[in-house]
């Protein structure tokens, strides 16, 4: 009788709010939606997780069950999971095996939120926040019973909050087709975002920082867009690291301190690195580097960011200062227009080092204007090609290999 009279109640409020033109979809005072009070299945492939169980501010409860529940429930063409405004505990991964999820909250909240004494994050700073317990991979892309590429899957305007800095944000195990990350807000965890042979992946919007390693993408991908995040990675990290890219794009980010390297490509092929504001205490902030079968990559651009050193450390590698703040082995790279700041770095300092490959292009670049150095860009013996213009003096150039490596200076 109790629950025909509460069904009785929802019809009422339903027709009254719909009469005056306002969707009713949850009742403060019902435990559940209107919906399944009515016995109306969901076939709008909308979801949210209240409607199933989810229970925010509560530590002991596990809302990653839930949201595997809805998951499960969903048929071949996926749908939208709600995220409402709250702090939502997970304890042990959200599993995404199909195509076409998206997992949307109410907004990311406060960006930042860790307390270094404790290492846990504070509360407070509102959003929609999946708070992650230590250790725990958060979402998880992957089908252990079909290997064919998973595609569709999106993230937009939650938080990914870690009660440790370690596990992983959100990790697609197996290949991917169109991964979009887009407003989200992840921190305190070990890897923000690990993608596997990811295929036109979207990472933008973000700030994923005050983690160890910001994204990697591995493997291989290609068509990769990394634009407009806020990034941030530890001393034991790094904050980009590609593996084999064809294609990317990385522009417009803010990438700031403390990774060992800020972007870190190993065998990239035809990719831009554009617009950026970079800062770091290591050189190796750039590095161009061959894949685990020697393979080096080739055709990229480096245009128009600032780089710069703003108090220099020794490098958690043993990297020295000759390792140089951009390092290239790589082949056809155009360095061009970057403003390169380098006041913290020691007396003789490389800023550019070409230690392989062949013509690579640097032009009208600054670099450390304000701080000397006799080996501001360096080639190595097995570098040919180099055609270095407009960006250093004589006496800041230094060729260890054939007369096909040239500096034509700036002008007196």
């Amino acid at each position: 009788m109790k629950k025909i009279n509460s069904v009785l109640i929802a019809s009422v409020i339903l027709i009254v709010g719909l009469v005056a033109g306002v969707a009713v979809t949850t009742i403060p005072f019902l435990p559940h939606s209107v919906s399944q009070y009515l016995g109306i299945a969901n076939t709008t492939g909308y979801y949210n997780i209240m409607d199933y169980g989810a229970q925010s501010d509560r530590p002991g409860f596990d809302n990653a069950k839930v949201i595997n529940e809805i998951i499960q429930d969903m048929g071949d063409n996926g749908g939208t999971i709600y995220i409402p405004v709250g702090n939502f505990y997970i304890h042990s991964p959200i599993v995404i095996d199909r195509s076409y999820i998206s997992i949307i909250g109410d907004n990311s909240g406060l960006r930042s939120g860790v307390d270094g004494s404790t290492n846990t994050t504070q509360f407070g700073g509102g959003g929609a926040k999946l708070i992650v317990e230590p250790g725990v991979t958060a979402i998880q892309i992957l089908d252990e019973e079909n290997s064919e590429r998973i595609s569709g899957v999106s993230f937009k305007s939650f938080q990914l909050r870690g009660q440790g800095n370690n596990g992983i944000g959100i990790e697609a195990v197996q290949d991917t087709d169109r991964i979009v990350i887009d407003d989200i807000v992840i921190n305190n965890i070990g890897i923000g975002v690990q993608l596997h042979g990811a295929d036109a992946p979207s990472i933008r919007n973000s700030w994923i920082a005050e983690t160890t390693t910001s994204i990697i993408l591995n493997g291989a991908s290609q068509q990769a867009s990394i634009v407009n995040n806020s990034l941030g990675a530890q001393p034991d990290g790094v904050t980009i690291e590609l593996e084999n890219a064809k294609w990317f794009n990385i522009s417009s980010n803010n990438i700031y301190p403390d990774g060992s390297s800020n972007i870190r490509l190993y065998n990239p092929i035809h990719g831009t690195i554009a617009s950026n504001t970079i800062s770091a205490r290591y050189n190796g902030m750039i590095e161009l580097l061959p894949n685990e079968f020697g393979e080096y990559g080739n055709g990229n651009v480096i245009n128009g960011n600032v780089i710069s050193i703003i108090e220099y450390r020794n490098h958690p590698d043993d990297k020295d200062i000759e390792w140089g703040i951009l390092h290239v082995e790589a082949y056809n790279t155009n360095i061009s227009g970057n403003q390169i700041i380098a006041d913290g770095m020691p007396e003789g300092y490389t800023a550019i080092l070409v230690e392989t490959g062949e013509n690579n292009r640097i032009s009208n670049n600054s670099i450390g204007v304000t701080n000397p150095s006799n080996a501001k860009i360096v080639v190595n013996d097995t570098a040919t090609s180099t055609i270095v213009t407009d960006s250093i003096y004589e006496n800041e150039f230094q060729n260890h290999g054939d007369n096909n490596n040239v500096n034509v200076t700036l002008p007196d």
